[in-house]
């Protein structure tokens, strides 16, 4: 049996140092979530923990499985921001001291039910209209629940990725509004990644950080801290006119040289992936060369030099940012982080 493989390294010190790079754009006064819900995008999340904890303030998960996975490896904060929906739920987040975020009317029920050391995260809908109790609700809420001072009022920002689009002053606006209907001065949250960059001023008390922390979007101190290759098994000179891959959607113009790595879409290369995508071979870029299939992917390698089978081909990490695989392709770096198979074989850099 070949022992080549797809293969992800992690390289979780990137992780913390870009922890670090977003912490150093906010005061010192907020606090600091570590967003690692969908096995913290992809990059193992107990793993992950163990080598952060020393510098975050608490932890955003969705699914109340991963929460109580998280409470092994910490004693911080644990918030469970989609919520819990019926007594069994709350028994489970009772035993194990987990937070949750009340979006939504159906879970007021909980508000009165405050367990010791509990703190409710309340999340207001600012206009994104996706989850968060309106204006009117929020009134409900203070008729239910005797907040607290380390209790926080919360919104998700829909455009912080675009700091010129008027909804963020518009959410912004709605947040001061709910904030003022509030009989108790609680803590605030309304910032993720895209918020901490562009907006710090509103930092507030807490600031969600999510997709940065993996080096997931554009800025000079964040890096891609996971790396997405494979090898090269074997190598085919081809001449003009012949056609490549499923369909023959590609054809040579002029003689080439073809790589076939060992990685598709059963491995997390999308199947979509246009041609001409940039991948990185021997630290030089070259081009996928027709259409991915679910275990092999097809690199223009006519331009690289000692080429041989063997070769590790980068489609994402140190050389080729995840961000600029994602954009060639219309896609999200989130949805390539967190597509990789099980079958990948995965392995940890800490420096």
């Amino acid at each position: 049996m070949s022992s080549i493989t797809a293969e992800l390294l992690i390289d979780l010190s990137k992780i913390k140092k870009n922890i670090c790079s977003l912490k150093s754009l906010i005061g010192k006064d907020s606090n600091f979530m570590a967003i690692v819900k969908s096995d913290a995008y992809g990059h193992d999340l107990n793993r992950l923990i163990i080598h952060i904890d020393d510098i975050v303030d608490a932890y955003g998960v969705v699914r109340l499985d991963e929460a109580v996975s998280l409470r092994r490896h910490t004693q911080k904060q644990i918030l469970l921001m989609q919520g819990i929906y019926d007594d069994l739920e709350w028994n489970i987040v009772k035993d194990n001291s987990i937070n949750f975020v009340v979006h939504d009317p159906i879970q007021f029920k909980f508000l009165e039910r405050r367990y010791p050391g509990q703190k409710f995260w309340i999340k207001v809908n600012t206009g994104m209209n996706r989850l968060g109790i309106s204006l009117d609700d929020l009134k409900e809420v203070l008729q239910k629940a005797h907040l607290q001072n380390d209790d926080v009022l919360m919104t998700h920002l829909a455009c912080a990725d675009i700091p010129d689009d008027e909804m963020n002053l518009l959410q912004f606006e709605n947040f001061e509004k709910a904030f003022s209907l509030l009989n108790c001065p609680i803590q605030r949250s309304i910032l993720n990644t895209n918020g901490i960059i562009n907006f710090p001023q509103y930092a507030y008390d807490w600031v969600r950080g999510g997709i940065g922390m993996y080096g997931g979007v554009h800025h000079p101190d964040l890096e891609t801290a996971m790396t997405f290759r494979s090898q090269i098994i074997s190598i085919r000179d081809i001449q003009p006119g012949d056609r490549v891959g499923y369909g023959g959607r590609q054809q040579a113009k002029t003689k080439m040289k073809i790589a076939n790595v060992y990685v598709g879409y059963a491995d997390g290369v999308p199947q979509n992936s246009i041609d001409g995508t940039k991948v990185v071979v021997n630290d030089q870029y070259a081009p996928i060369f027709g259409r991915v299939s679910m275990d092999l992917i097809s690199v223009d390698v006519s331009k690289i030099d000692n080429c041989k089978v063997g070769d590790w081909v980068v489609l994402w990490g140190d050389k080729m940012s995840i961000n600029k695989f994602a954009e060639t392709n219309s896609l999200i770096s989130y949805e390539l982080m967190t597509k990789i198979s099980p079958r990948v074989k995965k392995s940890f850099v800490v420096l």
